[in-house]
């Protein structure tokens, strides 16, 4: 047995309906295998299947059209029995803000259950009757209750076969290009384009009508199957051309109409109800009704804003197929419908939307410009914008929805108000806080100069402002007037007076009051600025090509003022060309990816704003499986900071701090996110690099500087003349010669290498300095053996020279004195020789030392000189020799003689 309750449980869900309609709901239930002519059949006459299992399914009918497809199954039924149960009831729509499809059954009709068919049968709900009443051939005889359905009358449904049922789903098809056709490039490229479809037309065997007094492709499609492969067909016909370049190709605008009631005429283009061009190019439009009957390999997206949506508004649908993985990966942002409603034909001049008059936008009365709005929204994962849009819609009051959006203007304190602030920062540039600063900049540039302001101007200036925002028109055309005489070369009242003729109606009058301000202004900046608001008043005028151009001028005189690309861009999507404005966008979402949260939320970019979304998923794709890898690399780069410095390193807190920025910015789903990652895991990743090559360069001349230190020392203690004692001194110099080899012998650019590499080299300089603090004690020794190793020689020299004088001269002296009597000097020697001989022996020694001390203390310096730096000396020279030998050995060889002769 089969219960419609588990189908009804596996319906999509729609918290909160975007549109609710009518519509027939059919429960299928069957034996067996079902038949494949069923589903093909109720697809053809525009059924959707909703819910299927194994032996039962749901399916939703928009039209009336689901009775024809019965009928012809019950025909066929009869030529080829198969056990099927159908049965037909009243349903409502439920269609959700994201464009999700579902619907609601009568609760008495929930619970229902029934047995397995034996035969086919269709049970139609008595409240139906009268939508068979106008099919001619159908009839139903009243079977009343049955057990396990619903307590009602049910009817039986019965089919004529003498009738065919053939189809009534046939529409009126209208292709025509964008762009002014009185234009050679433009008539040029529409008409090789038009020869593409044309062809397509007759693969197709499609009648169509040429426009004569417009350029236009008017045809018939006949069936819902027709439908579906044209659209598919033309949507790759349009993709194929696009990515060829030796094809010609034109953007235009598409639609589809019921042909129930209209003539096959070229009066037919006025009969669609709809405004051409606000259309989105290359996208075919269609009411929601017959988008969704499409069914498996469309998607429906949303065409333009509007008042109160049904299933009869106009939509649009492209390919599941080019927007599924993207659908996937980024959210569909839906704007608040209370401020899309279009209740005027122009946009307002200073935020673009449509729900109001300039006069009345609640942007006048704001006095900052809130640049950090774009930060905020950037510190946001992309799946809370659509929440956020919701609560803002939520938040607006319908009856007084200014009023409501003025207090959320105020605050920044919940999403609704961030979403608020920057839906009216993206067009801030053309409201009043920007122009207040722009009278009181002194700067030349875009958008540092707006902070090298001057004071307020005098008491007409503000006077005239605060009586404008009052809308006090007459009154402040008095002022200006004031102004006008007061400052004759000022081009302040010639602004101000541009915004009056605005809002009064007169954009012509406008743009030359803009004109003369911008004759009058002395600074690029001013310039620009004026240029700009001459663009926004042909940009609101609909002169899009115009206002580009005004827009790339504006660029022109402020190179660093990227909004003014941006409106360019609108503008080329505004005219119908997105395909250029993919472009300039493109270079934007790189220069500054704000501009890509800017995109999304832009309420101006409605009519390419399914392309634009499209080319957004694929930056967003392919900049999101670039971060994928990224985060790993944060990751590694982490490790490799623990790993590669200590913590006592000058790069490592900066190092840490960046990647902890990173790490946060790893975790947020949002492009500007995704970009600041990438960028700063490049600079991050250069800075490593420069930093490492420091070091490394910072090591090899510390190393040189190291071994010269331990040569200085070596050489030092070579002289010391116990080595025997110079055990723990050799232990730690060996120590420093083995990690400076180590260091000498690794690459150290590995992160395990570089840090034990700094880390021997902090230990060999610690060491050295200590092998050097003990270097004075041994030098302290070995001069003082030195100087008692000369003294002993110099005295031994003198003792022996005194010893022998002594010896010989005292003899000598008593010899040649033999004659002399009655001296008593002489007469004491000769009594007393040998103490006068030891006396003169001690004498003379006594003498030897003192001579030995002051020669020794006079060369000992020269000598040690001698002795110790000699040889250093002579070291240096024969390493500079051999350098010198190698040099001009080098200069000889043929190599060196092609590099000299080059």
């Amino acid at each position: 047995m089969s219960s419609i309750s588990s189908l009804l449980q596996a319906l999509p869900k729609v918290s909160q309906s975007r549109m609710i309609g009518s519509g027939y709901g059919v429960w299928l239930v069957w034996g067996g295998t079902l038949n494949t002519a069923v589903p093909h059949t109720l697809k053809d006459y525009g059924a959707i299947p909703m819910v299927q299992t194994d032996s039962q399914a749901l399916w939703l009918a928009p039209t009336p059209e689901i009775f024809r497809a019965l009928a012809r199954l019950q025909i066929w039924a009869r030529l080829n029995p198969m056990p099927l149960f159908c049965q037909v009831v009243p349903i409502t729509v439920l269609v959700g803000y994201d464009l999700t499809l579902s619907m609601a059954l009568p609760s008495e009709l929930g619970k229902q259950v029934v047995d397995p068919p034996k035969e086919f049968e269709v049970w139609v709900h008595p409240k139906l009757g009268e939508a068979l009443q106008h099919i001619s051939g159908l009839s139903m005889q009243q079977k009343g209750a049955m057990a396990g359905l619903a307590n009602v009358e049910w009817r039986l449904f019965d089919a004529d076969e003498g009738l065919d049922y053939e189809t009534f789903l046939n529409w009126f098809f209208v292709i025509k290009p964008v762009g002014r056709m009185g234009e050679k490039d433009s008539i040029m490229g529409w008409r090789a384009w038009a020869d593409e479809v044309k062809k397509l037309f007759g693969r197709l065997s499609i009648k169509y009508l040429v426009g004569t007094r417009e350029e236009v492709l008017i045809f018939s499609l006949k069936g819902l199957r027709s439908m579906r492969t044209f659209i598919a067909e033309l949507l790759k016909l349009i993709a194929e051309t696009k990515n060829q370049p030796e094809r010609s190709y034109w953007p235009c605008v598409m639609a589809a109409v019921g042909q129930k009631g209209k003539q096959f005429t070229e009066e037919i283009t006025h009969k669609f109800n709809l405004d051409w061009n606000k259309l989105t190019p290359d996208l075919p439009h269609l009411s929601y009704r017959d988008a969704f009957m499409l069914g498996e390999g469309f998607k429906v997206n949303e065409a333009r804003y509007g008042g109160d949506e049904s299933l009869e508004s106009w939509c649009n649908v492209s390919l599941a197929a080019d927007a599924g993985e993207r659908s996937k990966s980024a959210a569909e942002i839906i704007l608040p419908r209370k401020l899309m409603i279009s209740r005027h034909d122009s946009e307002c001049f200073y935020c673009g939307l449509r729900s109001h008059q300039s006069g009345e936008c609640p942007s006048r009365w704001l006095t900052e410009s809130k640049p950090g709005v774009w930060n905020a929204l950037a510190r946001i994962d992309i799946k809370e914008f659509p929440k956020g849009m919701r609560k803002l819609d939520e938040a607006l009051d319908e009856k007084d929805t200014l009023g409501s959006l003025t207090e959320l203007l105020g605050s920044e304190k919940k999403i609704e108000n961030l979403m608020a602030a920057a839906m009216f920062e993206i067009n801030s540039a053309a409201q009043f806080r920007i122009l207040e600063r722009i009278w009181r900049s002194r700067g030349k540039e875009w958008p540092s100069g707006l902070k090298q302001l001057v004071p307020e101007e005098g008491q007409f200036v503000n006077e005239a402002m605060e009586a404008f925002k009052a809308r006090d028109y007459e009154r402040t055309a008095g002022l200006l007037k004031q102004l006008r005489m007061k400052y004759v070369r000022s081009y302040i009242p010639s602004s101000l007076q541009g915004f009056l003729a605005m809002e009064e109606g007169d954009q012509h009058q406008a743009r030359f009051y803009w004109q003369e301000a911008e004759r009058l202004s002395y600074t690029p900046l001013q310039q620009g600025y004026f240029l700009f608001l001459q663009a926004r008043s042909l940009e609101v005028e609909g002169e899009y090509k115009e206002a580009a151009t005004l827009y790339r001028r504006a660029y022109m005189a402020s190179p660093k003022w990227l909004d003014t690309l941006y409106r360019g861009g609108v503008c080329m999507v505004k005219l119908g060309f997105t395909g250029q404005a993919i472009d300039m966008f493109n270079d934007l979402w790189q220069q500054n990816p704000h501009f890509f949260n800017q995109a999304l939320i832009d309420p101006e970019l409605d009519r390419g704003r399914a392309h634009v979304l499209s080319a957004m998923w694929d930056r967003w794709a392919a900049a999101e499986s670039q971060v994928e890898s990224e985060r790993e690399r944060v990751e590694k780069l982490d490790a490799e900071i623990e790993q590669r410095f200590s913590e006592d390193h000058e790069f490592y807190e900066p190092a840490k701090k960046t990647l902890e920025n990173m790490k946060a910015l790893a975790k947020l789903n949002n492009f500007v996110a995704f970009l600041e990652l990438i960028n700063e895991l490049a600079l991050f990743d250069a800075k490593l690099s420069r930093q490492v090559e420091q070091d490394i360069k910072r090591m090899q001349s510390k190393v040189e500087y190291l071994v010269e230190r331990l040569k200085d020392v070596q050489q030092e203690a070579s002289w010391f003349p116990f080595p025997k004692l110079l055990r723990e001194f050799n232990r730690d110099f060996n120590y420093c010669v083995e990690k400076i080899n180590w260091v000498n012998h690794q690459h150290i650019k590995a992160a395990d290498n570089f840090r034990q590499a700094a880390k021997y080299l902090s230990e060999v300089e610690e060491r050295l300095t200590n092998l050097q603090s003990r270097l004075v004690t041994l030098r302290i020794i070995r001069d003082s053996t030195l100087f008692i190793l000369m003294l002993g020689r110099s005295f031994v020299w003198f003792e022996v020279i005194g010893l022998g004088l002594g010896l010989i001269g005292l003899p000598l002296a008593i010899y040649f004195t033999r004659t002399v009597q009655h001296v008593w000097i002489v007469d004491v020697i000769r009594d007393q020789q040998w103490e006068f001989q030891k006396g003169l022996i001690l004498i003379l020694s006594v003498l030897a030392l003192v001579v030995s001390l002051l020669k020794t203390a006079i060369g000992f310096e020269r000598r040690k000189k001698e002795l110790f730096e000699r040889p250093e000396e002579e070291d240096a020279k024969s390493r500079k020799g051999r350098s010198g030998s190698r040099k001009a050995k080098n200069a000889a060889s043929p190599k060196a003689k092609r590099q000299v002769q080059k």
